[in-house]
């Protein structure tokens, strides 16, 4: 009778922890940019979001993760590793990366782009960050091993595992710093056509010089 009322599976479980950790995440983005990330503490979060302390830190881990953790993260096993077995992964990546980002609402890019703000703002957040992406190329690349039958240190998975990731952190870089003038799923866009065009800047002739 629980399953069926909740969908099957404890998804109901699973909607109600997603729920509670977007609620805590807007009343924190709220009180670090009204005072500033390293002035607010994870205790101050947890009472104006009504929970306990501990709540936070077993939702979230770290005061750092309320801030760069996204709700689509629950669905990187199902669905963006996936995307590696495709026959060219690249364009396996580019589909769901592309597609989730076009599914923003204008509240849910309004959200993104209140986290990066802060992000590129904090260098304690920016450090988190950049962990957080070499963590995920060790993914992305043991992956992408697993499928290809390589090993994990192989060079090209390598190289495709932290250019990935690296990018996808530049693009970021790249939206904050023109004052996120498009919308986030036009760079998404512009940075898989780099992929696949190569990086082949050229230095103008005075630049040499």
């Amino acid at each position: 009778m629980a399953d069926d009322e909740s969908g099957g599976g404890g998804s109901l479980r699973v909607r109600k922890r997603l729920a509670a950790m977007l609620r805590i995440q807007a009343v924190a983005l709220d009180m670090f940019e009204e005072r500033g990330f390293d002035a607010v503490t994870v205790e101050e979060v947890a009472d104006a979001s009504d929970v306990s302390p501990s709540s936070v830190y077993r939702y979230f881990g770290t005061k750092e993760e309320i801030v760069l953790w996204d709700e689509y993260d629950h669905d990187l096993d199902r669905v963006l590793l996936p995307a590696l077995a495709e026959r060219v992964p690249l364009d396996g990546v580019r589909r769901v990366v592309v597609g989730t980002l076009g599914a923003l609402s204008a509240d849910g890019e309004r959200q993104v782009r209140r986290r990066v703000a802060l992000m590129m703002s904090t260098p304690e957040l920016e450090q988190a960050a950049s962990a957080r992406t070499y963590a995920f190329a060790e993914v992305v690349g043991s992956a992408l091993a697993a499928r290809l039958g390589r090993p994990a240190v192989d060079l090209e998975v390598q190289v495709f595992a932290h250019a990935l990731t690296g990018g996808l952190l530049g693009m970021f870089h790249h939206w904050h710093g023109t004052g996120y003038a498009e919308p986030l799923q036009d760079v998404a866009e512009r940075l898989f056509a780099i992929f696949e065009e190569g990086l082949d800047i050229v230095t103008a002739p005075e630049a040499q010089a």
